[in-house]
């Protein structure tokens, strides 16, 4: 059994095989994952970890408050939960509503500037948070008052039953809309797209951000 340090190992040779001239974050995912096995992953060189849960993530920060982490906050975000995602991560990947925008400018500290994502419901999938590819520009005019949070880029998770095939589609979708929008706003250069099944055709597709659960710690419990 591959231990967390040979999975890094793996996955560090296929980023590196796959991506072109520009840097890739590996954002490691550690919802329902344990803090010891995040601090395993940081001291195997992982300095980016992904939550999906605010209440189970607020223990693990504090547990490991003193290591140099950068906490990306990537699920559905509620407005009762802004001020502490606010207070407690760095990223926030799924902006897709102005009222939460607002409210997590609102709660960011004085001292920090959070980096945001907007995410993007590419395959307009009712179950699925985001907004519509065609509302992009218009939600982008709405939050440049906003001070205190930086917009970056996209973000964007596909429906898991779409073949590799299509997706290649899909990710070239988004560069293009990527490549379009940066023309008028020059700091979005960020696209997080990539997950496990599909993190080496993303970035040959032009992510930036590949989002890796099972890949580096196994499957959940």
């Amino acid at each position: 059994m591959e231990s967390i340090k040979d999975k890094i190992k793996i996955v560090r040779s296929k980023i590196d095989a796959s991506k072109t001239d520009k840097n890739v974050k590996l954002v490691a995912v550690s919802k329902k994952k344990s803090w010891q096995e995040i601090l395993e992953a940081y001291e195997n060189g992982i300095s980016d970890f992904g939550e999906n849960y605010l209440q189970e993530s607020l223990e693990k920060i504090s547990k490991l408050k003193d290591l140099k982490i950068s906490w990306h906050f990537i699920g559905n975000i509620q407005s009762n939960k802004c001020e502490e995602i606010a207070k407690n991560f760095d990223w926030v990947h799924t902006i897709d509503r102005l009222k939460i925008a607002r409210l997590i400018d609102k709660y960011s500290p004085d001292d920090k500037c959070i980096k945001c994502l907007i995410q993007i419901n590419i395959d307009n999938e009712d179950s699925k948070s985001g907004i519509k590819v065609e509302e992009v520009e218009n939600f982008f005019n709405e939050l440049s008052s906003l001070k205190k949070i930086k917009i970056c880029g996209l973000m964007i998770i596909p429906n898991p039953n779409v073949e590799l095939s299509d997706l290649q589609q899909t990710f070239k979708k988004i560069k293009m809309l990527s490549d379009r929008l940066i023309e008028n706003y020059e700091n979005l250069t960020e696209i997080s797209m990539g997950m496990s099944r599909d993190f080496e055709l993303a970035i040959k597709e032009g992510s930036t951000i590949v989002r890796l659960g099972e890949t580096i710690f196994g499957a959940r419990n």
